[in-house]
């Protein structure tokens, strides 16, 4: 209850401060009152505003509207610069797929000529596998023919020396037909 009655004082006070400041404009009518609106104060309001936005312009809009003209350029300039690298990249990417598929077209060109090659060393080889078996066989068909001509001059060589013992058996036996060829039987059998 203290601090509301303490309030209500202070109100009055405050009423009565006012009551005292409306009296004392009364009596001084030759002062100006700033709120009342004349003809001379607009006029300079007018001037000082211009004067003001004059200065404004000299001393801040030029350098405020350089600097944006200055970061407009500088991002115009940012979004060029990332077309251009970005065209750069797209024809890298191209040059990267065209040699990557040339790449791959060698590699198959390579692999088709190692192929290639292999298959005719393999028929290379077994051509001359062929070969060597043939000169093989035909040597060994000659050597075969060889010791059979060999074995036959051998066996007429020795056929002739035993025709000789028997012819010079049969001269000392001098015996008669029948006895020529039971004697010729029995040296045919023995042989």
């Amino acid at each position: 209850m203290a601090d509301s009655a303490h309030n209500s004082e202070q109100s009055k006070g405050l009423a009565q401060v006012i009551e005292s400041h409306a009296v004392h404009e009364g009596d001084h009518h030759g002062e100006v009152n700033p709120m009342e609106i004349s003809g001379g104060m607009v006029i300079w309001t007018w001037v000082l505003f211009a004067i003001t936005l004059l200065a404004l312009y000299k001393i801040a809009w030029k350098p405020i509207l350089g600097a944006l003209d200055k970061r407009e350029e500088e991002i115009q300039e940012s979004i060029d610069n990332a077309e251009k690298l970005r065209r750069e990249i797209d024809g890298l990417e191209a040059f990267k797929a065209e040699k990557i598929g040339q790449a791959e077209d060698e590699a198959k060109a390579i692999m088709e000529t190692g192929r290639k090659a292999a298959h005719e060393q393999a028929r290379v080889i077994q051509e001359k596998a062929q070969d060597e078996a043939l000169i093989l066989t035909e040597n060994a068909h000659r050597d075969i023919e060889s010791s059979r001509a060999t074995a036959e001059e051998a066996l007429r060589i020795e056929s002739a020396q035993w025709a000789r013992e028997l012819a010079g058996k049969l001269i000392d036996a001098n015996l008669d037909d029948e006895k020529n060829r039971a004697l010729t039987d029995k040296l045919i059998q023995e042989l």
